[in-house]
């Protein structure tokens, strides 16, 4: 069963717990969209980036796509993610239903209650509270989840304790990769241990890549391909030398971006706000 999705779908309202990101407008925004919510009830849509879809026509949510509003079946889970410590938001939703071990995703939604955290300009929950007037605001997180609970379904799983040694395991795979790609291309060849290492992690790369973008049709793939292609492409540099550094500049600023936006996250009274757009695509969410 999957985190979201892999029970039997569900019909009646569920209450849920989500974050969101939040315009300089006071506008709700989906971590990973720019689908304003507005106040009231909200409905999905499936609106795939690419604008096609290989399941075709369907109703929303579907179980084989990742389409609906998705929520969090208790604060165990929501608290994983990150941006739970900036806002929360509990949401009640409804129409078609499916769930998974973490949460849901839904047809129809609304929200009924949110929390921001201190760190945010006074000013901005005030635009907040004024675009969603039919939801609570908030002060304190514990507060608002008990005058809101959240539904239990039988699926909902308790969240795993992330043990220590595959994120140590991937981080020096990580480095062991960058190292591999910044060795002169004369030291490669001088070793054979070193030459046929990177012959092998450099075919696996292509092969890699190219089941990414010839196996598969989705937007989520296609974005696993890019950054495939800057590690093949970083890999590759050593064999043109100086001019090698060209290939290793989308990998160096994949790098730098996320680096940096994880060490902004870490300042002192951070909220992260988006920049309020003159022209924002209203997709994945209609009134």
């Amino acid at each position: 069963m999957r985190e979201f999705a892999g029970c039997q779908p569900l019909v009646g309202e569920v209450v849920g717990l989500r974050t969101f990101r939040i315009d300089e407008s006071g506008t709700l925004l989906p971590l990973h969209s720019d689908g304003r919510w507005y106040d009231g009830p909200n409905t999905a849509v499936c609106s795939p980036p690419t604008g096609h879809h290989p399941l075709g026509p369907h109703p929303v949510p579907e179980e084989r796509c990742e389409c609906g509003f998705y929520a969090y079946g208790s604060a165990a889970a929501a608290a994983q993610n990150r941006n739970c410590r900036h806002v929360q938001a509990v949401v009640s939703c409804w129409g078609g239903i499916v769930a998974g071990t973490k949460g849901f995703r839904a047809e129809h939604a609304r929200v009924d209650a949110i929390w921001i955290s201190t760190s945010a300009p006074l000013w901005l929950r005030r635009r907040v509270a004024a675009r969603y007037p039919s939801a609570r605001m908030y002060a304190d997180c514990s507060a608002m989840l008990a005058e809101h609970p959240l539904t239990e379904l039988d699926c909902y799983q308790l969240p795993r304790r992330h043990h220590a040694g595959p994120a140590i395991a991937a981080t020096l795979a990580g480095a062991a990769l960058i190292t591999l790609g910044l060795l002169p291309f004369g030291m490669l060849q001088a070793h054979t241990l070193l030459w046929d290492l990177w012959l092998a992690v450099l075919t696996l790369g292509a092969v890699l890549t190219a089941w990414l973008v010839i196996g598969t049709h989705e937007a989520g793939h296609y974005a696993a391909a890019f950054v495939a292609a800057g590690v093949l492409a970083w890999l590759v540099a050593p064999a043109f030398g100086l001019a090698g550094w060209v290939l290793r500049v989308p990998l160096l600023r994949g790098i730098v971006v996320g680096l940096g936006g994880y060490l902004i996250g870490l300042r002192p009274r951070h909220f992260p706000m988006v920049k309020t757009q003159r022209e924002r695509a209203f997709c994945g969410v209609r009134p």
